[in-house]
């Protein structure tokens, strides 16, 4: 049976794709669901209309990643109090990186950061990948240095 995907459905599609699924899928899930609808003449004028929406809104999502990039810094030095070998107390995970580039430019989530070795855990220059859309992503290098008084510092190059 053809129908018409209203919502994402793992494995199967997203709204406004027409796909050819089992008549029982289709009659004692999918429709009573609510997560599709049997594709007739006048489902797949909607169904156009749903690809067209989600088209539109890919592009401003897309773009509005861009912006973001456009404006983030791409280095920035954490200070942190270490032993003499260099190694921290505790660590800079992604909610410290994503606190400093927030204060610096712009708001950063830490989901959108990834360290490709986990948590730093000692004083050195890293990268950390930011990935606003799965198109737009950049690198922004990690200065962790020692902290020489009691408190947390954060500095942007300017």
């Amino acid at each position: 049976m053809e129908v018409i995907i209203l919502e994402t459905v793992q494995h199967l599609g997203a709204p406004g794709d027409l796909v050819e699924v089992k008549n029982g899928y289709a009659r004692n899930y999918l429709i009573p669901q609510k997560k599709a609808i049997q594709a007739t003449p006048e489902a797949r004028k909607q169904a156009e209309e749903l690809r067209r929406k989600r088209a539109e809104e890919q592009r401003k999502t897309l773009a509005d990643a861009r912006n973001r990039a456009d404006h983030c810094v791409r280095e920035i030095t954490l200070a942190r109090l270490c032993t003499g070998e260099g190694h921290l107390y505790g660590s800079v995970t992604q909610k410290d990186i994503s606190d400093a580039l927030s204060e610096a430019s712009i708001p950063v989530d830490r989901s959108e950061i990834f360290l490709p070795d986990g948590p730093i855990k000692e004083v050195g220059s890293y990268e950390a990948t930011i990935q606003f859309h799965p198109e737009v992503q950049f690198a922004v290098q990690l200065e962790v240095i020692e902290e020489s008084s009691g408190e947390k510092k954060t500095e942007v190059p300017q």
